[in-house]
């Protein structure tokens, strides 16, 4: 067995190195895998029932416009990280050379019928790497385009009745919505980027992926489509029977508390810069509140739920639902762990900021 996989493995660097010599043809090749990649998920964003929905309207031209761009650079750029930032090992990570194996064994498969050709890919931990890579990136870059506009477009909205004249609570109130709003207008925005700029000039690519189904599990829970069906289990409820009678000001002081952990969870997003990604190691972070817990994003996230519903708990409605979803982001945080602690920085910074949710308690 252990033969038999080293020799798929020496069959696949030698389809990685076959691609990469003169140098004009390396660039003309890695280009164009590169731009077939791109293009078979622009298809599928343009095509597929879910991304064609009206909602994702904006979302596409979004992508239609990055689409464009890529196009014209695609080449120049592949020319120039060949040129001026070229290493021999990222080659063995590079997603065009990658790509252009797959097509080159896809190729061999219509040509031989031997599914061998395919089969073996599975067995070499690079190309694992590269499918992971990207379904994740494939997965989530429309989805925070999506995010992203739906709160620019309440924020548009907000900024459109400026003119009307509003009293204290209700400016107060309109002000917290336009801060809440913006605050994810830059999370989205910045993840945006981690997603669908990953290059060597950046340092950001990607060093592993999730590898389990159930750590892939508890992640796509939290998003859509999959948090419909979540959701439907683990509800909260916004009612108007009140757990405690509070007054307009008690409110504006339990949303300001709200605001400050969101600014917490988006400050976590702002430390990982272009490295953003769910279920990726794109390398440790350790400045912003990293520095003093591991999971900043996500307690802070949990936290701010609670204040949300707090007055909407009477008769314990809402309680067993927010226990699960603590639950969920737990699991998250666990399965994160198990998957980072392979990397021995990721172990070195654990010794460091011991701490997965709150300084000194958990």
């Amino acid at each position: 067995m252990a033969k038999e996989k080293n020799k798929t493995r020496t069959a696949f660097l030698l389809d990685v190195y076959k691609p990469i010599k003169p140098f004009g043809q390396s660039v003309f090749w890695r280009g164009t895998s590169l731009w077939l990649l791109i293009s078979l998920f622009y298809f599928l964003y343009n095509a597929h029932p879910i991304y064609t929905n009206p909602e994702f309207d904006n979302a596409r031209m979004l992508i239609k416009g990055a689409y464009i761009i890529f196009n014209i650079l695609v080449f120049p750029y592949t020319y120039f990280t060949l040129k001026f930032n070229y290493r021999l090992k990222d080659d063995f990570r590079d997603p065009s050379i990658i790509f252009f194996v797959l097509l080159k064994r896809v190729g061999l498969l219509v040509a031989t019928r031997d599914f061998n050709q395919i089969a073996g890919l599975f067995k070499v931990k690079r190309f694992n790497n590269f499918c992971l890579t990207t379904l994740v990136k494939g997965f989530y870059l429309p989805l925070m385009a999506l995010f992203m506009f739906h709160h620019s477009t309440t924020v548009q909205s907000l900024l459109g009745r400026m003119s009307t004249p509003m009293g204290g609570i209700e400016l107060t109130n309109w002000f917290l919505d336009l801060v809440y709003n913006s605050l994810f207008i830059v999370d989205t925005g910045i993840a945006l980027i981690g997603y669908g700029l990953e290059i060597k000039w950046l340092g950001n690519k990607t060093k592993s992926v999730e590898p389990t189904m159930f750590g892939w599990a508890v992640a796509l829970m939290c998003y859509p489509p999959f948090n419909e069906i979540s959701g439907r289990y683990f509800p909260l409820q916004d009612r108007n029977d009140l757990f405690i009678p509070i007054t307009d000001e008690q409110r504006i002081f339990v949303r300001i508390i709200i605001i400050l952990l969101y600014v917490i969870f988006v400050w976590g997003t702002i430390a990982l810069g272009v490295k953003f990604s769910n279920l990726s190691n794109k390398g440790i972070v350790a400045r912003g509140p990293y520095k003093y817990v591991r999971h900043p994003a996500y307690a802070a996230k949990n936290i701010a739920w609670w204040f949300e519903h707090l007055q909407y708990m009477k008769d314990g409605v809402n309680v067993i639902p927010l226990l699960c979803w603590n639950m969920i982001y737990t699991l998250r945080a666990i399965t994160e762990e198990r998957h980072l602690m392979k990397d021995p920085e990721y172990k070195e910074y654990c010794k460091k900021v011991k701490y997965r949710f709150i300084p000194g308690l958990i």
